[in-house]
């Protein structure tokens, strides 16, 4: 429905449509990027004497050592350490995937990689959430032409 000025009112008017969906979406990008900021990958040896942890920012963000691991030798600890942070950045990747796909709707960008059809589909609504409201700037802009005589 329109009001007496021919302008879209409401849940009509496209740009607030879009305005409220902006919004909507950096929202949702502030939520994730606290909850990302937050998480922590872990590893621990099989025997428990070695844990380290990371952060996006910190990749050895906390490391325990049991005091018996110092009776292996250098190169061997090495190894296991190194072992051991990997395995923690991979935790972290895992948890931040989840933590993406979590947050987005099942139509996010992800979503669409293996699914073409879906991909063409979100497109034209793409296209027509934009399309409608430039149509309808072009058409305001032609009747006041029209009016102002230019």
């Amino acid at each position: 429905m329109t009001a007496t000025t021919g302008q879209p009112t409401g849940n009509d008017d496209p740009m607030a449509r879009i305005a409220a969906r902006m919004r909507e979406q950096m929202t949702r990008g502030e939520e994730l990027r606290g909850r990302l900021a937050g998480l922590i990958g872990r590893a621990v040896s099989e025997d428990g004497q070695i844990e380290v942890a990371c952060t996006a920012d910190d990749p050895a963000h906390e490391l325990r050592l049991d005091p018996r691991v110092m009776r292996r030798s250098s190169a061997e600890l090495a190894e296991l350490l190194q072992e051991l942070l990997r395995s923690a950045r991979a935790d972290l990747q895992r948890q931040t995937t989840e933590a993406v796909r979590d947050a987005g709707d099942q139509a996010g960008p992800q979503a669409l990689i293996g699914d073409p059809a879906a991909a063409q589909a979100k497109l034209a609504q793409l296209n027509e959430l934009v399309s409608g409201p430039l149509r309808q700037s072009s058409e305001l802009m032609e009747r006041l032409r029209r009016q102002l005589g230019v």
